[in-house]
């Protein structure tokens, strides 16, 4: 039976992910808070039509608006950095939230959490779909419209990325809607795959610049957080501490922390397609290591690319006025 005091709970503790998205991209709460208000205010409203459509049954109608507040904040913060104009951020922000993360929400919630599975035969247990790929695609097409900037130094961004961390863990007890058998093993992944990402990071980065930074660290946390939401009730423990490596390690081999755009697309972007692939190969029962077909293997290699085409479109759509916006600009210092 589904527990409503724990699926509103672990929603509150998903929140926590707001202010780590903004300590992660070195944005202020000052400048930040009309943003989050009109995500929070635009996805109550969002999962109240849902809970009475039953677009999003049960827990689905808290869980999910609360996971869509952080990466519609990860998306804000990531603006604030080169755009100024609230309005554009707000038009933006609505346009992702409504176009690229309730589309690909709906996709892995929508029938109770079934329908991902049951009619296209793949997997995604938290929101690796909307969360890792909409937000990260979305977030590489934005970062390409401000090309490279100088880099800066991101003091809080491993605090905030464990605390993203821990929101991504309240989030993902949560979904299971009620405290079972599986509820200590999804925790317990949760935790582990953002901890050995963050080592593996850690290790590349040494290699790449010979010494560690905090944005760094926290970029392996953060790949490893993107990984576990896909997988974190779908893996054995060896195969979500080997997943947390193969994660960071990609991640932080690919690092650009050039900007807050960059800063989250990459380790979002590449965590949340490698837990969605890894799937394939080593989810329980259904993986190819277990079954020896290679069926979930392919279905998910189909909803990835199909997902990140769709958030390519559309996230080349909403960005068009600051492509133009660039291309003003440029003219402008070329005169």
């Amino acid at each position: 039976m589904d527990d409503p005091i724990l699926y509103t709970m672990c929603a509150a503790v998903t929140l926590a992910g707001v202010p780590g998205m903004i300590l992660y991209t070195g944005a202020t709460w000052s400048k930040l808070a009309p943003d989050v208000a009109i995500v929070f205010s635009l996805w109550l409203l969002l999962g109240s039509i849902s809970g009475f459509t039953g677009l999003l049954p049960g827990g689905f109608a808290i869980l999910v608006p609360a996971l869509g507040v952080v990466a519609g904040t990860a998306v804000s913060a990531a603006m604030a950095e080169r755009v100024p104009s609230l309005g554009i951020r707000s038009v933006v922000s609505i346009g992702f939230a409504l176009l690229i993360f309730l589309p690909l929400a709906v996709l892995v919630f929508g029938a109770g959490g079934t329908w991902l599975y049951r009619d296209l035969g793949g997997l995604d247990f938290a929101g690796a779909l909307p969360v890792s790929i909409g937000a990260g695609v979305f977030l590489t097409i934005f970062a390409l419209t401000g090309g490279m900037t100088a880099a800066l130094e991101r003091t809080y961004a491993l605090r905030g990325a464990m605390l993203v961390a821990v929101a991504a863990v309240g989030c993902a007890v949560g979904l299971e809607l009620r405290v079972d058998d599986l509820t200590p093993a999804i925790a317990l992944h949760m935790l582990m795959t953002p901890a050995v990402a963050i080592l593996a990071g850690a290790g590349i980065e040494r290699v790449k610049r010979g010494r560690n930074t905090r944005e760094g660290l926290a970029a392996g946390t953060l790949a490893g957080t993107a990984a576990a939401l896909a997988t974190s009730a779908y893996l054995e423990t060896v195969s979500a501490l080997i997943l947390g490596l193969v994660a960071g390690a990609i991640a932080e081999a690919a690092f650009r922390g050039v900007s807050a755009a960059w800063m989250l697309a990459t380790p979002l972007l590449i965590g949340g397609v490698t837990g969605l692939l890894y799937l394939g190969i080593f989810g329980l029962d259904v993986g190819f290591v277990y079954s020896g077909q290679p069926n979930l293997l392919i279905h998910q290699m189909v909803i990835v690319g199909v997902s990140l085409a769709y958030a390519a479109i559309v996230s080349a759509a909403l960005t068009v006025p600051l492509w133009r916006r660039r291309l003003s600009e440029s003219q402008a210092g070329g005169l």
